[in-house]
């Protein structure tokens, strides 16, 4: 499964991720600076799940999850730091089961997750 890592995510969560997991930054793709829609056209196109704080990415009128590989959100404190951040995301991915992120938007949040459909 292929991943895309959000701007607001720590590049360094990539070490997260093993195989047979894929996981790109949108670093990686020169796309650090760019508006929320483009990421989402990349991730659909790519059929990648993204994985973002962004909230607005949550809201399912305006991404529809039936549309998208995945939208990871994570409901987090903004003051929470890189590694804060990999705890959570972290935790996430030892209790998520994989096949459930596609056509997907998933709020993370620290010691729970919730799916919608």
């Amino acid at each position: 499964m292929l991943f895309l890592l959000d701007a607001n995510i720590p590049y360094s969560a990539k070490e997260l991720f093993k195989d047979p997991h894929e996981v790109l930054h949108v670093r990686d793709l020169n796309l650090q600076d760019a508006q929320d829609l483009d990421i989402a056209a990349w991730a659909k196109q790519n059929k990648a799940a993204l994985i973002t704080r962004d909230f607005d990415l949550a809201n399912i009128l305006n991404f529809p999850p039936k549309l998208y590989f995945g939208i990871i959100v994570l409901k987090i404190p903004y003051f929470y730091t890189a590694s804060d951040i990999k705890r959570v995301l972290n935790n996430f991915l030892q209790n998520i089961d994989f096949s459930s992120i596609p056509q997907s938007t998933i709020i993370v949040e620290e010691t729970r997750f919730r799916i919608k459909k």
